[in-house]
Parts: structure tokens; sequence; C-alpha cells
């Protein structure tokens, strides 16, 4: 009797053991599915962050070939007297800029920027509003350096800002930009209506310096 006893209890004991064994495995399963969960939530969150701050899916550089300018790479900003080189490229909005066929012969002042810059997402809003107020001098703009740092997407940032003014899309290669020198962003050259630079300016400047410049112009 004294040996069935124990046997009974050690078969009590083992399945014990193993309901306890199972319980554990079971709680394990259940830990994994729920950290796997809250990995692939936090995964998902990232991705989302990370379209947000790139600007998701918007503009993008314009393709080889869309865009062509006059005049060879530039180590160094064009200078005052010097001429400004034509080019065409893509417009944000569908179309093509060209400076001959649209901004030759007129004062302007043209702006190189990038949409992740935080100088020029201060100045370009203030001089947007500037150039609304001297409609006698022609505005527009060329967006370069395009998803080479985190922030919005070109057109992104125009809608966010209410921006409307015309903006030449640069290519991958800086083609644009390296057709003007381009060494700080923002740069913005004032042209005289001959086509030559009365002024430049680098860095975010303010709305009495961008009037100043703008009444430079002849």
């Amino acid at each position: 009797m004294a040996n069935r006893s124990g046997t009974k209890q050690e078969r009590r004991r083992s399945k014990a053991e193993a309901e306890a064994e199972t319980r554990r495995v079971q709680q394990r399963r259940n830990l994994a599915y729920t950290l796997g969960g809250f990995a692939l939530l936090a995964v998902v969150v990232i991705v989302v962050l990370t379209m947000e701050t790139n600007g998701g899916d918007g503009v993008g550089p314009s393709a080889p070939g869309e865009v062509t300018v006059e005049g060879p790479p530039r180590d160094a900003l064009l200078g005052a007297g010097e001429s400004v080189p034509a080019f065409t490229a893509p417009e944000i909005g569908g179309g093509t800029l060209s400076w001959d066929e649209q901004y030759a012969g007129n004062k302007a002042v043209l702006a190189l920027w990038a949409s992740w810059c935080s100088h020029c997402q201060a100045e370009l809003p203030v001089l947007d509003r500037v150039m609304d107020s001297t409609p006698q001098v022609a505005f527009v703009t060329i967006v370069t350096s395009i998803g080479q740092q985190p922030g919005p997407s070109p057109d992104g940032f125009m809608e966010d800002n209410g921006l409307e003014f015309p903006v030449a899309v640069d290519d991958e290669n800086g083609t644009l930009a390296s057709a003007y020198g381009l060494q700080v962003f923002p740069t913005l050259y004032f042209v005289n209506s001959d086509g030559t630079v009365a002024q430049v300016m680098t860095g975010e400047v303010d709305e009495a310096t961008l009037r100043a410049g703008i009444g430079s112009l002849s």
C-alpha cells in the first residue's frame, strides 16, 4: 500500500508540474505576442513620422534632362554686373518655367532655396509678402537639394504657408544650383531689366533689407 500510495503521489506531483510548465509556456507566448505587437506599432509610428518629416510623397527632384541652363557650373556666386544664366525647368504645379520667355527684360528677384532650410522657411513668406506689394518686379524661385535633409516637401511647404509664387524644380544633380554658384541657403539675386545682377543676398534677411534690394533695381 505504501508503494502504491507513493506512486499515486508522484503521479499527482508530475501532473501538477506539467500543468505549471504549460502555464509558464503560455505566459511566455502571450508576453512575446504583446511585445511583438508593441514593436510593430513602434515601426508603424516611426514610418509615419518619417514620411511626415520628409514630406511623404511630395514633389521630388526633376528627372534627368528636364532641366537646362546656359553656362557651366560655378564655384562661386554670381557677382554684381554679371548676367544671370537663362534656364528652363519643370514648375511646381505643372508646366515649365523659362527665364528667357517669362522674365528676360524685366526687373526680377530670383530666390534659391531648399524646403528643409529653416532660414528659407522663415524668409520666403516675408519675401512673398514684399513681392506682392511690388508687382512691377517679377518674382521667381528655384528649389534645389530636394530631400537631402529631413523636412517638408517643396509643395508641402508651399501649401502649408499659402504660397503661390513660381517655383522651378532643380534636378538631383543640382544643375541650376551649380550654374548659379549656390553656396548658402537662401540666396537671393536682384536682377536688373538688362539681365545683370544688381545685388546678391545670402542667408535670412529682414523685410527692410529686402525692400532696399528691390529699390536698387534699374
